[in-house]
């Protein structure tokens, strides 16, 4: 209304008249201006997230390379949506100013002077930029992966060329800068391995404990269940260590990504529960008798594996 009351004043008083124009059709202008941008902003995103499907669509060799296309194309694609809408509000910024005629081209240039001095004193945010696209170009990780960056471990919930944001385990989000980001172990990316190791007791037959792992990884790997999260059979690799705690056996069991903590926790529990059917003892350490004759100074070590503390004799 009082827009309205205005325009319609500068229309009729004489003096006022030659700015009358103006006044009626630079809102409208605005309004054009404006929409245009945002039209071009929704254009933008959806030719993004055509071009991004048609990308994903496209037949991978494997399961876990078809995820993996998928979390890196969402990715890329907030990453470039973000990137576009910022330049485009830039472009309807100066636009409008200069529709009020202010000169923009000084502006330009002083905000490029202006830039160059605060890129001086923020190298810090250069660097995150320069990284953040390294690590979308060498795909590093993508939004969905679990990382672990140093010693923060954690799902990725948002990666953008600045920082990357990680969920733990205990709910907490954490914002690391991309230039702090040196080495990263990438926990999920096509496929995941679970390293299997327990230590066994010596009384135990060691074939007959490779032998139960081996039924127990077979069996698990054959149920519809389990088969899809594990895409190739368990590799019991044999006893990998010997201590005077046991014997350590390891196994590898190669899982799809984000599954190896599952098929890990029901693994250890049949293992548990076919250890405990077939009498395989875990490891121990094993105690030491020390017989000792003063009038025939000589040690005599005897071995216990049955016991839990060292007893020492004197003769």
């Amino acid at each position: 209304m009082w827009y309205v009351g205005i325009a319609q004043i500068m229309s009729t008083v004489p003096v006022l008249m030659r700015w009358s124009l103006y006044v009626w059709a630079t809102p409208f202008a605005l309004i054009v201006i404006w929409f245009g941008i945002s039209l071009a902003i929704r254009i933008c995103k959806s030719f993004i997230d055509r071009f991004l499907h048609s990308w994903k669509v496209i037949p991978a060799p494997t399961f876990g390379e078809t995820q993996r296309t998928a979390l890196r194309s969402n990715t890329i694609a907030e990453a470039l949506k973000g990137f576009i809408t910022f330049v485009l509000i830039i472009v309807g910024i100066v636009i409008t100013l200069g529709l009020f005629n202010i000169p923009t081209t000084s502006i330009l240039a002083g905000g490029a002077v202006l830039g160059l001095a605060i890129s001086f004193g923020t190298q810090s945010l250069i660097k995150d930029l320069v990284n953040g696209c390294l690590i979308l170009i060498e795909d590093q990780f993508a939004v969905g992966d679990v990382i672990q960056i140093g010693d923060k471990t954690g799902l990725v919930e948002n990666l953008n060329l600045r920082v990357t944001q990680l969920r733990n385990s205990e709910g907490k989000l954490i914002t690391i800068p991309n230039s702090n980001i040196t080495n990263v172990s990438n926990l999920t990316r096509l496929w995941s391995r679970i390293d299997f190791s327990i230590l066994v007791a010596y009384d135990n037959d060691p074939k007959q404990v490779l032998d139960v792992l081996r039924q127990v990884s077979q069996q698990m790997y054959h149920e519809p269940e389990w088969h899809d999260r594990i895409p190739e059979p368990p590799n019991v690799l044999g006893i990998d260590d010997l201590s005077h705690t046991g014997m350590l056996v390891r196994v590898w069991i190669k899982t799809a990504p984000m599954e190896q903590w599952s098929v890990g926790r029901e693994f250890r529990l049949r293992v548990r529960e076919a250890f405990a059917a077939n009498n395989i003892q875990i490891g121990r350490p094993q105690g030491i008798t020390f017989n000792m004759d003063l009038r025939n100074p000589h040690v005599e070590l005897v071995a216990s594996p049955s016991a839990t503390t060292s007893q020492v004799t004197l003769s």
